[in-house]
């Protein structure tokens, strides 16, 4: 038995997309919990001025380690993940069912430009409320 080329690529696709929805959720669940020990931390029943020097120990610690980089990454690695799956349906689609991959793919082409779109429209109008980790 020898896999086509087409389904090494369709596993390979699913495969790094399990992987990667995966780790965003193990990486979201560890920042909440990081998150409510921060807040157990710092709002404990202490003087007003021992909380400030706890919270201001805690954001320089929140700074060293780059934690604002960590949570800002979470939605990047999951788009991927979903991109991931995606181009692996196609792929799978475009060998199997040619009727099924032009409806998929008509759809996935209109998300994706939707997708694009939201990621251009806050660097073409500054006051635009769509974002995407790409803009």
């Amino acid at each position: 038995f020898s896999p086509t080329a087409s389904a090494i690529w369709v596993n390979a696709l699913w495969s790094l997309s399990l992987a990667i929805s995966l780790a965003c959720f193990l990486f979201a669940s560890l920042l909440q919990h990081w998150i409510r020990r921060y807040l157990h931390i710092v709002q404990g029943p202490r003087s007003p001025q021992h909380r400030m020097r706890i919270r201001e120990l805690m954001a320089q610690g929140i700074d060293k380690h780059y934690l604002l980089w960590v949570a800002a990454a979470l939605p990047s690695l999951f788009h991927v993940s979903v991109f991931l799956f995606l181009a692996g349906l196609l792929v799978s689609l475009s060998s199997t069912i040619h009727a099924a991959f032009m409806a998929v793919s008509t759809c996935v082409g209109a998300c994706a430009l939707l997708y694009l779109g939201f990621s251009l429209s806050p660097i073409l109008h500054h006051d635009s409320p769509y974002y995407t980790p790409l803009s």
